[in-house]
């Protein structure tokens, strides 16, 4: 039997542990309806989407009501297990029964399932007029005081590159006041760009390490080996710095602003050093694609010198923050992110990676502010590869926030307008 202990560490998966596992499909079978937890659950539907095994499906769809990270893995086992287009065609007729009458969990598991399935390719001619339908449902089914997954229809429609997808949005939007309209609105721009969200198509196909990237525990990286040429390093020379596996942050300080270093906590000086040092290559310097970005540099600007000094001082808390973020979940360097993983690295990322006490702080007014003044000085040098997008990555960001304070119904909530927007003058 497998032990969870050696595979799952503080709720993230060993990625290294999980590829080493071997065990015979039919005791996987066995284990796969009960697991002894949770986690053991995500790493055998894991083990069983690797394995193509598709013997498996008929149980892993009658887990898919499964929430968290082992829901995740069950909607991504079911659309990576099959290899041919008979074995697809049998899993979206399945998966699309279960959505018929299934609870919010097993509609939107099965909905992932199906953008997994279409990403590889494997998704049947009828599928997309089956989510055109689908999203008339569940717009009835918020009208009704449930909740509704249009969005969820929406990016498997994406996925597939339907013309129709921007109409479709469109009435989501209007009809259903809870829909998540900034996935909405990024699903619009990503067809009207491309036709099809390519990002989402690479991102859903990928190898589940790449799937299950923020669900992975960080590793120590390997000492870079000496180059040729170069003399190793003496015995007791201090090593080069590595990236940590521990909490990006601390928890002692108060919300307002993110904890200094700390015993077993690395704080921004750290962070900024270990997102370079993981970049390394094995001349012990950063490749071209992963160049560090100068905060000094930064602090010096006329872009931070334009925010008010406790801002100044939160934006080189964040950036470094950022950049290591960055690295290690979008495996990029922050000036070379596009605006829809800028916008993912903000709402997704970063409340994951920080504790929740600290979250309010870094999705306040004043820290977008400070997001935006980092973005400004990165396209002003030069330095952004996508620069105009992440210009709108940060609107976006200000939209979203604001939408949810008006849908949680709070009055005198956070005001998320950019500040570089005056208002007009009266004649």
């Amino acid at each position: 039997m497998l032990n969870t202990a050696d595979l799952v560490r503080d709720g993230k998966l060993v990625a290294a542990a999980i590829d080493a596992v071997q065990i015979e499909p039919a005791a996987l079978l066995a284990a796969l309806p009960a697991p002894a937890s949770p986690d053991q659950g995500a790493v055998l539907a894991i083990l069983a989407g690797t394995l193509h095994l598709q013997a498996a499906t008929p149980v892993l769809l009658g887990l898919l009501a499964r929430d968290g990270l082992a829901g995740r893995a069950v909607a991504w086992a079911l659309g990576a297990v099959p290899t041919t287009a008979a074995e697809a065609a049998t899993t979206e007729a399945a998966l699309l029964a279960a959505i018929a009458g299934g609870s919010i969990d097993i509609r939107d598991n099965a909905y992932h399932a199906l953008a997994v399935l279409t990403a590889r390719g494997l998704a049947s001619a009828t599928l997309a007029q089956s989510m055109i339908e689908r999203v008339q449902a569940e717009i009835d089914r918020a009208k009704a005081g449930g909740s509704g997954l249009g969005e969820q229809v929406c990016r498997v429609l994406s996925v597939l590159g339907s013309p129709q997808l921007p109409e479709l949005i469109q009435r989501v939007i209007e009809q259903d006041r809870y829909c998540d309209r900034f996935e909405l609105q990024r699903l619009r721009k990503a067809v009207e760009d491309g036709g099809q969200d390519r990002s989402a198509v690479k991102a859903l196909s990928a190898p589940w390490r790449v799937v299950f990237a923020d669900s992975l525990v960080a590793e120590p990286a390997a000492a870079p080996a000496a180059a040729p040429g170069k003399p190793a390093p003496a015995p007791g020379a201090k090593a080069a710095p590595q990236q940590s596996a521990k909490p990006l942050v601390g928890h002692a300080s108060g919300p307002s602003q993110i904890p200094p270093a700390a015993a077993g906590h690395p704080g921004p000086e750290d962070a900024e050093a270990e997102a370079g040092a993981s970049a390394e290559d094995q001349d012990g310097g950063p490749p071209p694609s992963i160049l560090p970005i100068e905060w000094k540099a930064f602090a010096a600007s006329p872009e931070a010198h334009a925010l008010p000094a406790p801002v100044q001082q939160m934006a080189s808390q964040l950036g470094p923050l950022l950049e290591q973020l960055a690295a290690r979940a979008v495996r990029a360097a922050l000036a070379d992110l596009n605006g829809q993983e800028f916008v993912a690295l903000l709402l997704q990322v970063l409340p994951q990676a920080l504790p929740p006490q600290h979250v309010q702080m870094a999705l306040s007014p004043p820290a977008i502010n400070a997001y935006q003044a980092i973005v400004k000085y990165l396209v002003r040098t030069g330095q952004a590869t996508n620069g105009p997008e992440l210009i709108d990555a940060v609107k976006m960001v200000r939209t979203e926030l604001t939408n949810q304070i008006r849908q949680s119904g709070i009055l005198g909530g956070p005001d998320y307008r950019d500040p570089d927007d005056k208002p007009p003058v009266k004649a």
